[in-house]
């Protein structure tokens, strides 16, 4: 007993430790640089410049990718303010606070057309921002920014420099000056499309070119050069020291600036501050749900549990049977992209696991002693913290977490969805003990994410699912934390729900693209 004690103290200190970390983090990330926010003719800007500077300084647009905002890309918005740039970050169709219908998730003339608008939007309000050299503006984006700002940067030639993170494999013609100054990025452990794009992209107008060697003359707009930064996959790419380093010795070389070696390079400062927020909350869910709900009274209730082999199987039959079905869910079905799919996803799983309970009698789910009233608040509590855990830091930190537009109705229909997904799981593990709950937990999410990754080979579902894979595994082992301190305190299985419900649905309906 006194070994748990001091465990529970050890979780409890690691987080207030964190939790005071990550506020720090964020609290002087803006140190030394300005921002301001607008909306121009319908795109959410945001522009930063470093603090009290009175010069005409070059301008920058930073563009994200499919399923981002602007938040994922402040930090290089911070990195070249610092350096003595003017930069727009820029919420394009579909992301963050932008409104707007993404056509087709980001594939397609239509989409194209739809992201070109709102980048000469950025641009042009830039150019008109008092201490803006509008001779001197350079492009950065990510991913599908990355192929945007490509596409942007070769159709206006008076963009001096383009830096494409992560494009993937288009098109280029054998000029070097189109677009000017181009850097191509790309992480070691991305998809090969994405590290084949950005060599491709310099040997179509350097036939011999190779990685890490630069090509051209930026004083004549045809200097070429392309980077695979090791270690790094395709959101974590942003993050990396050597990818801020790059961008802005290009920005500099392309405006005729002198070198600002690692001058305000703090990549991760905003993102991992948020990191530390979340993992703080995660660690003193329990001590709170312990508060709130008291210790149970009496003891645990004689539901049967089911035979281990059923329990295994039952998942895997379960998620087989949700791949077969995304595949008839249109992708359209709710107003943001891949929503609906996911929320049939987890819901199938859900009400298949939850049915083989059926195959024993429950006896009345218990209350352990407490009041109704109290499980009710408690649930109300658990689910605002479970929110403000996620979308403050986020908000803050790494993506826009507030839904805009068409998402609120996307939150409800997957979070009802992902309701249904975690009862199941806790049908399955109701009658073991806590190591074993914990483990078909594991076991059934471990389940549900190699189902969505088979789906998006077998093309049942966008191949996106396996970008944002990561995402839904961080949330997925958040929630078996908090499964696991809900069920120690004998927590009713719709708590559990309910919270993790929320938790899993409020990224999927913020971070997917409208469309």
């Amino acid at each position: 007993m006194r070994e748990k004690r001091w465990g529970r103290c050890a979780v409890l200190v690691v987080a207030v430790v964190a939790a005071v970390v990550g506020v720090a983090g964020l609290v002087t990330a803006d140190r030394g640089v300005e921002r301001r926010s607008a909306v121009v003719s319908g795109v959410p800007v945001e522009v930063v410049r470093p603090e009290g500077e009175a010069r005409r300084l070059p301008g920058v647009v930073v563009a994200h990718g499919l399923s981002a905002s602007m938040q994922l890309m402040r930090g290089f918005a911070d990195t070249l303010a610092r350096r003595g740039y003017v930069v727009e970050l820029v919420d394009l169709a579909g992301g963050g606070a932008n409104t707007e219908r993404l056509p087709n998730m980001g594939d397609g003339p239509a989409a194209d057309a739809r992201l070109d608008r709102d980048l000469d939007v950025a641009v042009r309000h830039l150019r008109t921002l008092p201490g803006v050299d509008g001779a001197r503006i350079g492009l950065l984006g990510h991913s599908m920014g990355a192929a945007a700002v490509v596409r942007y940067a070769e159709a206006h030639p008076d963009v001096r420099a383009t830096v494409a993170i992560s494009q993937g494999t288009m098109p280029f013609g054998g000029a070097a000056s189109r677009p000017r100054n181009l850097l191509l990025l790309a992480g070691g452990l991305e998809f090969a499309d994405f590290r084949d794009g950005a060599v491709g992209a310099l040997r179509a107008a350097y036939p011999q070119g190779r990685a890490g060697v630069t090509y051209g003359d930026p004083r004549a707009g045809t200097a070429r050069r392309a980077v695979i930064v090791g270690g790094a996959e395709h959101v974590g790419v942003l993050f990396q020291p050597r990818t801020h380093r790059e961008a802005a010795a290009w920005f500099d070389r392309a405006f005729g600036r002198p070198a600002g070696g690692s001058v305000g390079i703090r990549p991760f400062q905003r993102a991992g501050s948020a990191m530390l927020l979340h993992l703080a909350a995660v660690l003193s869910f329990g001590a709170i749900a312990s508060a709130l709900l008291g210790r149970p009274v009496g003891e645990r209730g004689g539901h049967a549990k089911l035979p281990l082999p059923l329990v295994l199987g039952a998942p895997a039959g379960a998620v087989l049977a949700a791949v077969a079905g995304v595949a008839v869910i249109p992708l359209g079905l709710l107003p943001v992209g891949l929503a609906g799919p996911l929320a049939g996803f987890f819901g199938v799983i859900g009400v298949l696991c939850a049915a083989v309970r059926l195959v024993r009698r429950r006896g009345r789910e218990e209350a352990g002693g407490r009041s109704w009233r109290r499980i009710a608040t408690a649930a109300v509590v658990l689910v605002v913290l479970t929110v403000v855990s996620f979308a403050v830091p986020a908000q803050l930190g790494w993506a826009h977490a507030v839904p805009v537009g068409p998402r609120p109705w996307a939150l409800a229909a997957v979070a009802l969805c992902a309701m249904v997904f975690f009862a199941g799981i806790e049908a399955l593990c109701e009658g073991y003990g806590a190591r074993a709950a914990a483990l078909i937990h594991a076991w059934t999410a471990a389940g549900a994410l190699a189902g969505l990754g088979l789906a998006a080979v077998l093309g049942l579902v966008s191949w996106f699912v396996l970008l944002v894979a990561p995402l839904i595994a961080a949330l997925l082992v958040w929630q078996g934390v908090q499964a696991a301190a809900l069920r120690a305190v004998r927590a009713p299985v719709w708590v559990t729900a309910l919270v993790g419900g929320v938790l899993l649905a409020w990224p999927i309906a913020v971070t997917m693209p409208i469309g």
